[in-house]
């Protein structure tokens, strides 16, 4: 059950409960004034506002029974609260007494009163009541029509003097408080019952969640919460577990970048000692006169220059590598038809890669507008394809470039039909300065950061990219990019107007 329907049960409680048990305290309270008044006690008429009252009282009792209960004979035990020997009530129906009550000596102080209201032309056929004072006696005559039938009541009390019924006003009186205590400690009890269900629901799992954090603040990341009942602290329970478990990867993130960081600072630190200490052997070498010859001076010249390539090739890529990080206050994306940049980028580079030993093919059957980046994505594929290149088989390698669209999405895939690499390798490609040959340290082999950079290039461009190894042989890189829709494509090109 949920929170919000305990409380709304709880409300209606608080409103029945109370009143339920009041009304059952007054019927115990009247049953207990009819035991009282049968032992002895009664209700004794002292004034005409008193008699007034009890009038009041016996219309209802009588009228409303006839009403309801026509059939049935009159029987009520609140008139037996009336002392019988200082009272007569009859009632008739048309000339038929159906109930008698009390002293049937008073029955005669006002028949002839009686009997002439019942002769009286001016009341046939219309309800009538009438009260009068007969020297110590008080005299109720009242007649209703209940469905064409004439009801008669006759009631005559004998005044009372001394407040006989003094003992009976006394239990009343207390019965009144009684009734009236009762109702403000039903109210007060189911209030506070209540309360206590309703907090117990809530405050067990508030409790749970403040154990649950100091165990978290406490290092204990592997806490999982349990709540059973399917209300408002569920979702919130789910929350706070699902907090924990990302807490917990993101703490594991954590350190494995501070692993990757430790690695890149040992990884840079080694591959730009490497080309340094040639470049200073060598330059050490013309100063101390070792090249004695222009042939040896050219070689040392062409040693010198291709190490600080090297170190100018791995700053590069330091240097976009930290670009991308920044994302696109750095390099801005614009519109980009991707089928017409790879043919251009194919075709420009084609003559270098047949010479290194590679031969590529573009397949693009159609227009596919993205938002891009052109210097990114000639890195991603100059990279990758530098790769395939890099670490090719004796023999030429061959690369399969493919762009197709499907459900708004453009993937561009390439592939080779070299070695692979091992599985266990697949998913750290994209790390910074991993290769999958630990004796692959030297610079030569490259910086490290060709598959990190077009990863995050990916990434950047709102893209996703994976590495798979291809049966029988080969390598694949699958990039998924969003293409422009009609309103986009319309946008970028009134920006560009």
């Amino acid at each position: 059950m949920t929170i919000k329907n305990r409380l709304i049960l709880s409300h209606l409680t608080v409103f029945v409960v109370p009143v339920f048990m009041t009304i059952l305290t007054i019927l115990l309270s009247g049953l207990a004034l009819i035991m009282f008044a049968k032992s002895g006690n009664h209700v004794y008429i002292e004034n005409t506002i008193e008699f007034q009252r009890a009038c009041e009282v016996l219309h209802h009792i009588v009228f409303k029974h006839i009403q309801t209960d026509e059939e049935n004979e009159i029987e009520y035990w609140l008139i037996g609260l009336l002392a019988p020997e200082k009272n007569y009530i009859m009632v008739q129906r048309e000339n038929h007494v159906i109930f008698t009550y009390g002293n049937q000596t008073l029955a005669e102080t006002a028949r002839q009163d009686f009997e002439e209201s019942k002769q009286n032309d001016q009341v046939v056929g219309k309800d009538f009541t009438d009260i009068n004072t007969l020297d110590n006696d008080f005299v109720c005559i009242e007649k209703h029509i209940i469905d064409n039938t004439e009801y008669w009541l006759y009631f005559v009390t004998e005044k009372s003097y001394n407040n006989k019924d003094a003992a009976l006003e006394s239990a009343i009186e207390r019965t009144g408080y009684f009734i009236v205590v009762s109702l403000i400690a039903f109210v007060f009890l189911s209030s506070w019952l209540l309360a206590r269900f309703i907090l117990r629901n809530i405050l067990q799992p508030l409790n749970k969640l403040r154990d649950g954090a100091i165990k978290i603040r406490e290092g204990d990341l592997n806490l999982q919460l349990e709540h059973n009942s399917d209300d408002e602290i569920k979702p919130v329970i789910e929350a706070f577990n699902l907090m924990v478990q990302k807490l917990s990867d993101s703490l594991q993130e954590r350190k494995r970048q501070e692993e990757n960081r430790k690695e890149l600072v040992a990884s840079i630190s080694h591959d730009l000692r490497t080309p340094l200490t040639t470049i200073k052997a060598y330059i050490e070498g013309l100063i101390d006169n070792v090249a004695n010859s222009p042939a040896k001076r050219d070689r040392y010249f062409k040693v010198i220059k291709k190490n600080v390539d090297e170190l100018n090739n791995m700053i590069e890529e330091l240097f976009l590598f930290s670009k991308i990080s920044l994302g696109e206050k750095a390099i801005p994306l614009e519109k980009i038809n991707l089928k017409e940049m790879l043919e251009f980028f194919v075709s420009e580079n084609d003559y270098a890669w047949k010479k290194a030993g590679a031969t590529v093919t573009l397949k693009a059957e159609e227009n596919i507008f993205i938002m891009g980046s052109y210097l990114l994505l000639e890195r991603i594929l100059s990279n990758i394809i530098g790769n395939s290149i890099k670490y090719k088989p004796e023999y030429e390698i061959d690369c399969y470039i493919k762009l197709i669209g499907r459900n708004m999405i453009a993937i561009l895939s390439i592939a080779d039909n070299g070695a692979g690499v091992p599985e266990e390798s697949l998913e750290r490609l994209i790390e910074p300065f991993y290769r999958t040959d630990k004796a692959r340290s030297r610079t030569e082999d490259g910086t490290g950061l060709g598959l990190s950079i077009a990863s995050r290039a990916v990434e950047m461009m709102k893209g996703k990219m994976k590495i798979e190894n291809v049966k029988p042989h080969g390598l694949i890189v699958i990039i998924e990019l969003p293409i422009l829709k009609k309103e986009e494509e319309n946008e970028s090109k009134s920006t560009d107007n």
